[in-house]
Parts: C-alpha cells; structure tokens; sequence
C-alpha cells in the first residue's frame, strides 16, 4: 500500500483523477470511524487530520461543482468560493430552511438546489436576497435531475460531499459513481449515522453469485495511508452481470 506521505500533490492529484467521460462523473468525499460512524457529536470535521484536509481540499480543486447539504454545510461552517476558485457550490435543501444571512446564500458560484414544493415564502425570502434557486425534482431533490442540471451548466466532475442522507439518497438513484472515504483511526461508539443513511436499496436475488448479490457494488482502486493511521480508499462503482 502507497503511502500518501510519499507522493507530492500532483502524484497525488494524477493517482486521484476523475476519470475521462462525456457525461458527469459523481464522486462522494466522506470520512467515517473504524466502525463507521459518520460524525462525533454530531461533526464530521472531528475526524479528519492534516492529510484528510489536504484530500478534501484537492478534491474541491478537482471538481466543477461540490454538492454539500444546506444543513451540513451550516454545521460545518461552510464558505463560500475563494475568488480564485471556479468551483461551483451547490447547497442542497429540500425545505429551503436556510438563513438569508448565511453568506455563501448570495454568492455568484453558489447554487440551491431544491424543490417545487419547497415552501414559496422561503422561497421568496432567498430569492428577494439573491440567491440563485434551482428547482430539481417535485416533492423531493431529484439526484438525477440535479446531475443533469449541473451536467447543462458544464459541471461534469461533481464532488459529493455530505451528509449521510443526502449520499443515501444519491446511491438510492444509482447516481454515485465513485466514492473516496478516509477512515479516521478512532472508534466512534454511539448511534451515529454511517455515511449513507436514509434512503435503502432494494436488496438483489441472494442466489446469485458476487458481487451481483451485493445493493451497490464497488470496486477498490486505490489506497493510501499516512503516518497519522488514516486510510484513503478510493472506490469504483461496479457494473452488474447482464
């Protein structure tokens, strides 16, 4: 196994590229304990080191567009874009519960992307702000909308970051394509949430024969580790068996 130590950051941007596709390429970003709990007192940040920070950044560096929970990204105290950064923020809110305050709200290269039935007068209260407001399904954010709606804007490298629902609900659309997730070297006990949780799959015919028995099947590329414990994975969704 590399260690991620070992490589510079354009090693380490070539190891982790998006692979070539004409349509966009979805990729989850996520950290979980050894016995995979997504969040400590209810924060992921908690989890991550120096190199898991580096690997968020890098991949936001990456990518056209990170699509973040509107909740989440409250949370975790998201910012909006830097200046110098073209990426595209795409907070997503099904109620649209959002403080008109929050300062990513107003920004040029921050999208919400929400619902139709989101109710109208926070819809009116973000819009009468500046935010920009994208509807992307009906009675709830349609994954797959969302990606063709960003894929029109020429937002094809989509860096999926959170939370746990919201990954749910993506792998429950067979919209994940790849997943990179840094294993914190610590339990983390309790009932927290696993980095998918929420939304479930069906589960397939048990009699067939692996990985086609399994509900979303993956295969892995690549793995780091650093000199801190933490493990980075990068993983590949696997196609099924015609």
């Amino acid at each position: 196994m590399q260690k991620a130590t070992d490589l510079t950051t354009s090693e380490f941007a070539e190891q982790l590229a998006f692979p070539d596709s004409a349509r966009p390429v979805v990729r989850a970003t996520f950290v979980s304990t050894i016995d995979g709990a997504a969040t400590v007192d209810g924060r992921s940040g908690v989890l991550g080191g120096d190199g898991d920070r580096h690997l968020f950044l890098l991949m936001r560096k990456m990518s056209d567009a990170v699509v973040v929970g509107a909740r989440t990204a409250l949370i975790e105290n998201y910012k909006a874009p830097a200046d110098d950064d073209a990426t595209v923020l795409v907070l997503a809110s099904r109620s649209l519960d959002i403080p008109v305050d929050y300062l990513p709200v107003t920004h040029p290269r921050v999208l919400i992307a929400t619902c139709t039935s989101a109710p109208s007068d926070l819809r009116r209260r973000l819009t009468d702000a500046g935010a920009t407001l994208v509807d992307c399904g009906d009675i709830d954010l349609d994954p797959r909308r969302l990606i063709d709606e960003l894929g029109t804007r020429g937002l094809r490298r989509i860096d999926l970051e959170g939370g746990p629902r919201l990954l749910a609900s993506f792998a429950a659309a067979g919209a994940v394509d790849e997943l990179i997730l840094t294993t914190s070297p610590t339990l983390g006990l309790g009932d927290a949430p696993r980095i998918a949780h929420g939304a479930s799959l069906p589960l397939p015919d048990q009699d067939l024969p692996l990985p086609d028995r399994l509900p979303y099947p993956m295969t892995l590329v690549r793995q780091f580790g650093d000199d801190d414990g933490y493990l980075y994975s990068l993983w590949s969704r696997r196609a099924r068996a015609d």
